[in-house]
């Protein structure tokens, strides 16, 4: 995607010190890109310049006698102490061997180094991890080959992802250890950046026009919603939805657009999932429920958001079972909508799902088999306890043994699916399934589920798996008997993205 012009011409460092008229293109300008010169930007202070190794700016007079070697060890200078603030590197290794780079003072290193290293690090640790996790061929997945035309604001969105990738495989209760402390500052100054970065492409309606705004707001929508212990989904979100209205509305671009289709249809996912967590009067909607149906049935797949790989006939379910969840209910009707529902569920079969899979597409059909079971009991325990919650269903002795029969097959695989592969990096959903029912389990079971989902947070190197587990440890306290799902979410929260 091209770069925005700048709207108020400015020189960059590089052009004033060459005396040429620049472009003032940001955030780099023609001239610098052309020459192949790394562009030093339009910062009111002019940037340090970095020198060749072995060049300087200036020499002094020889001296007419040369020192001798003692004149000259007595005038070297002690090697400066890092302070506590310095630079710790992102590709650092603890173990003997591994890629190492030497500390650098925070006000002595350049941007260009975290962008650098960034790619490095994304393109030699998350994004192999994704591609082998795969089930198939998804948009989300790519590796990152250059950087040159990236926007401003989506480079370091990406930059401050793969800092607090690094900081979650580091410490088990982000940021409040030691090791990461050091990090932290890179982390914040690259997220402030993208933030102002945003800030001017929405100032001005040429550019709050433009598909940049919009995918730079998505870019960091889910980049916060990640990194952030105490997220505002519904806030963020309604704000990237007004944004949208600019350019037709969510339908009408996710229909239209194919460069935005993809992002679009995972907002979708991560809204259906993140109203399975939320009260319900505090739903969110994409768009009504009959076109929310109609897009599931026509973009999503199994394969399509690496997060979320629950059977289609299934996750069209939770739009139904939201939908429900979110009505008056006292119906007279809701009680045998919901049991037709349940009912509709537990007749899905795992092992013929998995017959009618394309070989060719996913060849593992073991691990589908897999997470077809285990998402057949999370959405079958779902529908369950959050409609005996909002009082749709009613908790008779058919709808008990349907509870507990799903509830005993769910715990059953849980360890089975934490220890598949594939299956693994989609347990997130699942996990927080069976924390809302471990409230009636022993305290061996509670203690299991909070450390996969602190394994779900180092492993995607994202902070909601410690939320979820927050949330669960704090819903476990008192008596388990009269605890609901709803109980457990005392606003929105999204943590499958």
């Amino acid at each position: 995607m091209p770069n925005l012009a700048n709207l108020h011409l400015q020189h960059c460092w590089e052009c004033r010190r060459r005396r040429l008229v620049c472009d003032g293109r940001q955030p780099v300008c023609t001239k610098c890109r052309t020459a192949g010169i790394v562009c030093p930007g339009y910062a009111d202070k002019k940037p340090l310049q970095w020198l060749a190794p072995g060049q300087v700016m200036s020499r002094p007079k020889k001296r007419k006698q040369a020192r001798s070697v003692a004149q000259q060890a007595s005038c070297i200078t002690p090697k400066r102490q890092i302070p506590a603030g310095a630079y710790v590197p992102l590709m650092a290794e603890s173990q003997k061997g591994g890629p190492t780079a030497p500390p650098v003072t925070p006000n002595l290193r350049p941007e260009m180094f975290d962008i650098i290293e960034a790619m490095l690090y994304y393109n030699a640790r998350i994004y192999p991890d994704l591609q082998s996790h795969q089930l198939g061929p998804s948009q989300f997945v790519f590796p990152m080959l250059t950087v040159e035309d990236i926007p401003l604001a989506i480079l370091h969105t990406l930059v401050s992802v793969t800092i607090n990738h690094r900081i979650m495989q580091m410490s088990d209760c982000w940021p409040e250890t030691e090791v990461v402390k050091p990090i932290l500052p890179r982390f914040y100054h690259h997220r402030g950046i993208a933030i102002r970065a945003i800030n001017q492409l929405l100032d001005f309606e040429e550019t709050r026009r433009g598909l940049e705004a919009v995918v730079s707001v998505y870019a960091f929508l889910f980049a916060f919603l990640q990194q952030s212990m105490t997220p505002s989904w519904r806030t963020h979100v309604d704000g990237f939805m007004t944004l949208l209205e600019f350019h037709g509305g969510f339908v009408e671009i996710i229909d239209r657009c194919d460069q935005m289709r993809p992002s679009l249809v995972g907002l979708m996912i991560t809204a259906i999932l993140a109203n399975t967590t939320s009260p319900p009067n505090n739903q969110f909607q994409v768009t009504d429920t009959a076109t929310t149906l109609r897009l599931a049935e026509d973009y999503y797949t199994e394969a399509y958001f690496p997060p979320m790989s629950c059977p289609t006939p299934l996750f069209i379910k939770l739009i139904t079972i939201n939908e429900l969840r979110a009505r008056d209910p006292w119906h007279p009707k809701m009680t045998q909508v919901a049991l037709d529902i349940l009912h509709q569920i537990e007749r899905f079969s795992p092992e013929e799902w998995v017959s009618n899979i394309d070989s060719s597409v996913f060849a593992d059909r073991e691990e589908f088999l897999i997470i077809g079971r285990i998402f057949h009991a999370s959405v079958a325990l779902y529908c369950i306890l959050s409609l005996l919650s909002s009082g749709t269903l009613i908790p008779t002795p058919e709808v008990e043994v349907s509870r507990a029969r799903h509830a005993r097959a769910l715990f059953s695989i849980l360890e089975t699916g934490m220890a598949t592969p594939r299956a693994r990096k989609r347990m997130t959903w699942p996990l927080i399934v069976a924390g809302v029912e471990a409230a009636r389990a022993d305290g061996d079971v509670q203690r299991y589920i909070g450390r996969c989902l602190v394994d779900m947070a180092k492993d995607q190197g994202i902070a909601p798996p410690l939320v979820a587990k927050r949330l669960l440890e704090r819903f476990w306290v008192g008596r388990s008997e009269q605890k609901r799902w709803d109980d457990c979410w005392d606003g929105a929260y999204a943590f499958i993205m």
